[in-house]
């Protein structure tokens, strides 16, 4: 590792890319319950309503709180509590019909890897980024796929694959390095 990037967001890039190969494989189980519509709206549901606890969590710590008028901040209260009541029944529902509860977590890992993209990007530049969250991506794919985690099938890696991985996180290392 160079000396002159720091760890934070080497290690925030290397999240952003397993939450990346973990956010299919969430998503998957809960489209056959509830569709590609439903499963959208849930996705989009989840993450608006945790965005906006977001916000309100930051004005009140007074980072936004200078730039939240206070109509602002009762439309983002009732919103969150509208979101909070959605995701509520969202997930009672869900779990009526045998849904593991973490299959709810598409939003937040969406809204998660946007951030953790941008905050990458600009700390590490575009390249730097990318590389590091594409092969995280692909070595997380390949360890969720060869142990058969999240309800896909187990598809062992070979020995070749193991090698090509390998290869791939060494590029990785030298390619943020120089």
């Amino acid at each position: 590792m160079s000396p002159s990037i720091p760890l934070l967001p080497l290690l925030v890039a290397v999240t952003t890319g397993l939450m990346i190969a973990l956010l299919g494989p969430i998503n998957a189980l809960l489209q056959p319950k509830a569709g590609t519509w439903g499963l959208s709206t849930v996705v989009h549901v989840v993450g608006l309503t945790v965005s906006v606890l977001g916000l309100l969590l930051i004005q009140r710590n007074g980072f936004l709180g200078w730039t939240l008028e206070p109509s602002l901040r009762g439309g983002l209260v009732v919103g969150a509590v509208l979101g909070l009541l959605a995701c509520a029944l969202l997930l009672y529902r869900g779990l009526q019909q045998g849904l593991p509860w973490y299959s709810y977590l598409g939003g937040v890992i969406g809204m998660l890897v946007v951030l953790g993209t941008v905050f990458s990007i600009q700390r590490l530049g575009v390249a730097n980024a990318m590389t590091l969250i594409l092969a995280s991506q692909i070595a997380t794919a390949a360890v969720v796929g060869h142990l058969g985690l999240l309800g896909q099938a187990a598809n062992p890696v070979s020995l070749l694959k193991m090698v090509g991985l390998g290869v791939m996180v060494v590029g990785a290392v030298v390619a943020v390095r120089n």
